[in-house]
């Protein structure tokens, strides 16, 4: 890397960590919320929202750790360095783990026929996570491929993720409410499924190979 890269580098990775903490703040607030609005009317989908939450907020973290460990070491963690590829592991089991429990809840609310429960704060929380989350995901992406960090581009998924359960819990909601259609939540929510195992799938690639990912992530909002 030149001399003059060096500060540019330093720039971004210095505004990728600001987003992640951001991130990790806004994330553990919906957590929160979230489980406290599904605890009150035993929401299935409420609660698979705020473990989808508390399992990005690990990963965040995670992802915190590499780029305060970069920045304050002064040693670039390009794709093939060992802390890179093992954040990208750790981002992958936490997508697998994502789609495990998913999985599950669908099935289980598919199972006893059970559409979510309307919930005030449980709506607005989906609905400002519907708006915030996208942005969040689309600056990770961004930092990502700018910095060549498959765990970052990983984790991006994981907001992306969250993002569309979250939009999957308002139609759920909306649908459920207004027609009484149970099954839209449960079935909306598998829809979810190829995406967060593509990536998985990609990250875990990325750590078992020690090579970057190779499918195009433009299709997700990042042009």
């Amino acid at each position: 890397m030149s001399r003059s890269s060096v500060p540019l580098r330093d720039k971004l990775l210095r505004s990728a960590l600001e987003i992640e903490l951001l991130s990790i703040g806004w994330i553990m607030t919906e957590a929160i919320l979230s489980a406290i609005a599904a605890y009150r009317v035993d929401s299935l989908s409420l609660s698979a929202f705020s473990v989808d939450s508390a399992i990005e907020l690990l990963s965040g973290m995670v992802l915190a750790i590499r780029l305060f460990t970069e920045m304050y070491s002064g040693t670039e963690i390009a794709e093939h360095h060992r802390l890179e590829r093992w954040t990208s592991g750790c981002v992958a089991l936490c997508l697998f783990a994502l789609a495990a429990y998913v999985s599950f809840k669908s099935g289980q609310a598919l199972r006893i026929q059970l559409g979510p429960t309307l919930s005030i704060l449980g709506l607005v929380t989906a609905a400002s996570s519907s708006i915030v989350t996208p942005w969040l995901a689309v600056q990770k992406l961004r930092y990502g491929r700018l910095l060549h960090s498959p765990s970052l581009i990983g984790d991006a998924m994981c907001s992306f993720t969250c993002a569309y359960m979250s939009w999957t819990l308002l139609l759920g909601l909306g649908l459920n409410g207004l027609f009484h259609w149970w099954w839209v939540d449960a079935v909306a929510a598998t829809g979810i499924l190829y995406f967060v195992l593509q990536e998985a799938w990609e990250s875990w690639h990325s750590f078992r190979s020690d090579q970057p990912h190779t499918h195009d992530h433009s299709h997700h909002f990042g042009g």
